[in-house]
């Protein structure tokens, strides 16, 4: 009995540990990531076959839940006294608990209903092969196909005739894929019937075509392979389906479903009302708002049945109080974490910051009729000159004045026309000040003085390949509009648009890239250039909320109301050209102060507050974000270089300067939330909604912790300062849009404001922990027994990024359980292996391996918690970028082709390495002991 319980010992203990952990999880992300790139190419169902859905990843799962087990029993957490420990971790068992309910016992569809019209079926997500035999009755069989373009499974069944000794017999064949978006993958089988057997072929059945119907002797069957129907005990009745748009735009704004449960069985009828957001809930089943018809009135729900959600909730609400307490207990990691720095004179304002994060923060163009509204002359380049000279000099005011009268842009939204010009003036001559005029100056130049300034070199060009082809000198960076067009008025790109738009866009050249987006700079000049984009008139019946541009409302509204327009901008053309020659502006305000009168009189419902149209101008003209760019980054190297000085002299970091320039960099941090919550304001949502906006809250994320934790610390906070810098430059490199825009309704929820915040926040925190890493790293090759605070700094920088990783991590991972919630609240599924909340979790599994590293021998020392740090921190961009635009899902901004990966992302692998490599010839520093 000793020896088997020795064995028995040997055996647990050689499962139950860290090493096996680490092998466990490594296989498990990289599982994950792989299925990640097999859905983008191959699509969801094939992802599914091979990695999410098989019986080895399900044992994976398990084989990892029995290790946490084992090595949670082996720790002696309980008898430790480590309850917080103890019940964040044990809440992962209970979400595995959860989610194998979830997935052998959940049920998920679809119900289509028209109005007027009810329903008792359920389109099922999962495949089936159906057969069908038809004698005195009809009889069904089926079975769940799992068949892709990467796997087949093969199947070989045999059915009894009912009534009958005999058998029917179907055997795979083959599988054909669907070639294109307008074909249907198709399934070849072998019937068999009394000893005859039939080759048939049928294609899947996703446009509701019905069975395929052949004879096999006298027998008639059907084939039909796809979702199936299946039945619910009750029934819902459409009765009207509702959508509204954003004011002047066809984009959705909100839809709902007016519907009539009804259950004869319990004799019930009520009425319910389904939208994003808003579920119903009934005999188990839960209805959310999908999608709908094309023609408006028809709906789609999603329907989902889930055994597993209860048990799934409660361990995600275990797994947010066990991270909490985590932070408070007095043996805890975090805690002795900051006892160590304490001692060292290290300030943490722990707790309030825990507050702050985890708190609910609620063209082709064509020659339209442009002509000059002024008296025809001779166009000289002198005349040009004299123009621009006269709007630098006389109408900075006037186009101050203008640029406060509102515009509704293409997707409804109503602001203020200097958002529109910046928006548009920028894009075409990507620069801040034209010729030194402000973007209300240039856009009122075009539009009055069109001729002239189509000959004005504007349009900006990057390739020397497409300024040759125009015909102009390769080394000039900025075309004139006139200059696209051939004397008979032909656009020159033509061809080259529609070649370059063919092309996938990894397959995009330089030259490509260029065309596309000179072609898109010429259709914004040419809207401005016919004023299709001053949609500035609201409609004079207010039949709807769509507000027209002049020429727009000159053709469709009525005769009376037309001329009106027609005289008003008649007159204001001519007294703008009087005004910048006279610098008498008298009757061109009196159009605008009519243009007011008009949008206050028939556009009043959509009109915004005065104080937040004036907000926004301000965003425009001071572009705070922007401007903090090289301020956070400047301020951030001059304080790294003089705490490194400092460092190797062996004095005092505490000194004036670097006092000045903590204030500095808190000023930064005050005045960056104050232009968040601006925007947030002007907005109307919550600014973390779009690539942008998640980039700036990213920088705000990394600049408040800094100040709030490592204000005694300057070495962090200069490189918290620097990443909030960086953050921001990336969020201006130009790929990123800039503008507010509409919610889709998915969004217009409570949740976006709690799981987007708190795991953009995370992103903060652990690029962060990355430049920590990276500073530690170069420290250790400047380790010297000349310099012996080398090794002290090093040891306070590696307790520093171990706080902040646990907090990025503890963030990150409440924060996409949270999005979890969101999923199931939304649209019935908290987790689909969507590429966006898979790489979350691969994040996750990552910097759990970094964190637990020092249990095992070696792992735990400053240079092995930095290296792993840096390299952690790939994981983070690929979850943030790399599925954004490389990989396909509902997170992500491209359409499933991916980008080229950036030249500079190589180098920067290369000096990963090489930094590791060089600081691993001192690592020989040991971590400190914590009380």
């Amino acid at each position: 009995m000793k020896s088997v319980r020795r064995f028995l010992d040997f055996i647990i203990k050689g499962f139950c540990n860290f090493w096996v952990t680490f092998v466990l999880l490594f296989f498990y992300g990289s599982a994950c990531a792989i299925a990640t790139f097999i859905e983008n190419d191959y699509g969801t169902p094939s992802a599914k076959a091979l990695i999410y859905n098989t019986q080895w990843f399900d044992l994976l799962h398990l084989l990892i839940v029995f290790n946490l087990i084992g090595v949670l029993l082996l720790s002696r957490a309980w008898q430790r006294k480590k309850y917080a420990s103890l019940l964040f971790h044990s809440s992962l068992i209970v979400i595995f608990i959860g989610a194998a309910i979830t997935r052998y016992y959940g049920f998920e569809g679809v119900m289509h209903i028209r109005e007027g019209e009810k329903s008792n079926t359920i389109r099922t997500q999962e495949e089936f092969l159906t057969i069908l035999l038809k004698t005195d009755k009809v009889y069904r069989a089926y079975f769940p196909t799992n068949i892709t373009p990467l796997v087949q499974d093969q199947f070989d069944k045999s059915f009894p005739i009912p009534s009958s000794n005999e058998t029917i017999s179907i055997k795979f064949l083959d599988y054909t894929p669907a070639e294109d978006k307008m074909s249907l993958d198709r399934l070849k089988v072998e019937v068999g019937y009394q000893g005859n057997k039939e080759v048939i072929e049928v294609e899947k059945n996703t446009m509701g075509q019905g069975p395929l119907i052949f004879m096999m002797g006298d027998l008639k069957l059907g084939l039909e392979w796809g979702s199936i129907d299946k039945v619910i005990p009750f029934y819902l009745e459409l009765k009207d389906f509702q959508l509204d748009r954003y004011a002047g735009s066809m984009s959705p704004s909100s839809y709902a479903s007016e519907i009539i449960l009804e259950d004869p069985i319990n004799n019930i009828k009520q009425p319910y009302r389904i939208f994003m957001n808003n579920v119903l809930d009934y005999g188990g089943f839960r209805f959310f708002q999908s999608s709908y018809d094309q023609d408006e009135l028809g709906t789609v729900l999603s329907v989902n049945k889930d055994p597993g959600k209860i048990p799934t909730y409660i361990g995600y609400a275990m797994l947010t109080l066990g991270l909490l307490w985590s932070f408070f207990v007095k043996n805890g990691r975090f805690y002795r974490l900051g006892r160590y720095l304490k001692n060292q004179n290290l300030a943490l304002l722990v707790a309030l910051s825990l507050a702050i994060f985890n708190a609910p923060l609620y063209a082709q163009p064509n020659e339209a009729n442009t002509t000059n509204p002024h008296p025809q002359i001779t166009i000289t380049k002198e005349s040009i000159q004299d123009l621009l000279n006269h709007l630098q000099k006389n109408s900075n005011q006037h186009a101050l004045r203008f640029g406060k009268i509102l515009v509704q842009d293409f997707g409804g939204r109503i602001k203020p026309l200097d958002t529109l010009a910046m928006e548009y003036i920028h894009k075409i001559t990507k620069t801040n000040n034209f010729q030194d005029l402000s973007y209300m100056q240039v856009l009122l130049g075009m539009m009055a003085y069109p001729a002239e300034f189509k000959r004005i070199n504007m349009i900006y060009t990057k390739t020397p390949k497409l300024r040759e082809l125009i015909g102009v000198d390769k080394n000039q960076k900025r075309i004139a509009f006139d200059d696209f067009f051939t004397k008979k008025g032909e656009y020159k790109l033509t061809n080259f648009v529609e070649e370059a738009n063919r092309k996938k866009p990894a397959m995009r050249s330089t030259f490509d890239k260029d065309v596309i987006e000179v072609d898109e700079r010429i259709n914004a000049a040419f809207l401005i250039y016919t004023a299709q984009a001053l949609r500035i008139i609201p409609d004079f019946e207010q039949k709807d909320h769509t507000w027209y541009a002049p020429t727009d409302a000159m053709g469709s509204f009525k005769d009376e109301n037309a001329k009106q327009i027609r005289k008003l901008f008649g007159a204001y053309f001519e007294s703008f050209h009087k005004g910048l020659v006279e610098n008498n502006w008298e009757n061109s305000n009196l159009v605008l102060t009519t243009l007011e009168t008009m949008q206050e009189k028939f556009g009043k419902d959509l009109l915004p507050p005065k104080i937040k149209l004036d907000l926004e101008i301000f965003l425009n003209h001071y572009n705070i974000f922007d401007n903090l760019t090289y301020f956070y980054i400047v301020i951030g190297l001059i304080l790294f270089f003089s705490v490194i000085t400092q460092i190797f002299r062996n004095e005092s970091v505490f000194t004036l300067f670097n006092k000045i320039l903590y204030v500095l960099i808190v000023i930064s941090v005050l005045i960056h939330t104050i232009g968040l919550g601006i925007r947030w304001y002007v907005g109307g949502h919550a600014p973390w909604s779009n690539a942008y906006e998640s980039m700036i809250y990213i920088a705000w994320a990394a600049g408040i912790a800094g100040v709030l934790f490592f204000r005694r610390s300057y070495l962090a906070l200069s490189t918290a300062s620097f990443l909030a810098g960086i953050s921001l430059f990336v969020a201006h490199l130009g790929f990123m849009d800039p503008q507010i825009g509409n919610l889709v309704p998915v969004l217009k929820s409570y949740w976006l404001n709690i799981h987007v915040s708190i795991i953009t926040a995370s992103y903060g925190f652990l690029g962060l922990c990355f430049l920590l890493g990276a500073i530690t790293l170069v420290l250790f090759i400047f380790r010297s027994k000349n310099y012996p605070q080398i090794d002290s700094t090093i040891l306070t920088l590696h307790v520093i990024n171990e706080m902040a990783m646990i907090l990025g991590l503890a963030m990150l991972t409440v924060g996409n359980f949270l999005g979890g919630v969101w999923a199931n609240e939304s649209w019935g599924r908290y987790w689909g292996w969507d590429p966006k909340e898979t790489w979350a979790l691969i994040s996750i599994v990552v910097y759990i391996i970094v964190l637990h590293a020092r249990f095992i021998p070696k792992g735990n020392s400053p240079y092995v918690f930095a290296t792993l740090s840096v390299v952690a921190f790939y994981s983070i961009l690929m979850t943030y970028f790399g599925v954004n635009f490389y990989l396909s899902g509902l997170h992500s901004y491209a359409a499933g082709d991916p980008l080229p990966i950036p030249p500079f992302l190589y180098y920067f692998v290369a000096t990963t390495i090489l930094l590791i490599i060089l600081a691993s010839r001192k690592s020989d520093l040991q971590s400190p002991k914590l009380s």
